[in-house]
């Protein structure tokens, strides 16, 4: 099952996200709705970049013998936009196995939604691009319901074992009317420079790769 659906919550305020200090400016703290903790790093427009410390890493294998979960845990950045119907309630990103990327998105829901694509941008530990991932769901979503998306990426891949960082957004949504709204590129560029150092040229559509039972 691609997707699965939690059911309905109150929401927690009309932007999803509960900011722990009023004045703008990176490194001000922020608070999902499921009291994880996470850091804007940086914003443009009504988006705003936050980062989360997501699972532990691992060591490298040794045959059938997994070293322990290292200190060094996996950076899951995402872009929050509101004006989107949808909000991650959680940190949300993906960690790799062997062959293989795994995500863990948690969404929350402020419109009546009929679909989504979710992008995420994966890099290795020394900050280098190492895949460009893509799932889309249909789904039928009333303000305040709740969704999991745990989409799996095994086709194409480069080297999975030196991930570290991850950035994700909505990249676009279908409202009840059918109408459609795209993200918009300058957020995305703000989180690609923190995470690499480097200026943003743009996202590499030909080799997205699309996750098992994901939808065009």
């Amino acid at each position: 099952m691609f997707a699965r659906r939690c059911g309905p919550a109150v929401a927690v305020g009309t932007l999803a996200l509960l900011v722990l200090c009023p004045s703008p400016g990176e490194g001000q703290g922020y608070l999902f709705e499921s009291g994880d903790a996470g850091v804007e790093i940086g914003r443009y427009g009504s988006a705003i970049v936050i980062e989360a410390p997501g699972p532990a890493l691992f060591g490298r294998r040794e045959f059938y013998r997994p070293v322990p979960p290292l200190r060094l845990r996996n950076r899951w950045v995402v872009v929050q936009d509101s004006t989107f119907g949808l909000v991650f309630a959680e940190p949300s990103g993906v960690e790799s196995d062997v062959g293989s990327y795994d995500g863990d998105v948690y969404l929350r829901s402020m419109q009546n939604v009929r679909a989504v694509e979710v992008r995420v941008l994966a890099f290795n530990v020394w900050g280098e691009l190492a895949e460009y991932l893509g799932a889309t769901v249909l789904m039928e979503l009333k303000p305040g319901d709740t969704w999991e998306i745990h989409p799996r990426w095994t086709e194409g891949l480069a080297s999975t074992h030196a991930h570290r960082t991850s950035i994700a957004w909505i990249h676009r949504v279908m409202f009840d009317d059918e109408s459609i709204l795209e993200a918009d590129m300058e957020s995305i560029g703000i989180a690609w420079s923190n995470v690499t150092g480097a200026d943003f040229d743009g996202l590499p559509e030909p080799s997205l790769l699309r996750a098992v039972g994901s939808d065009r």
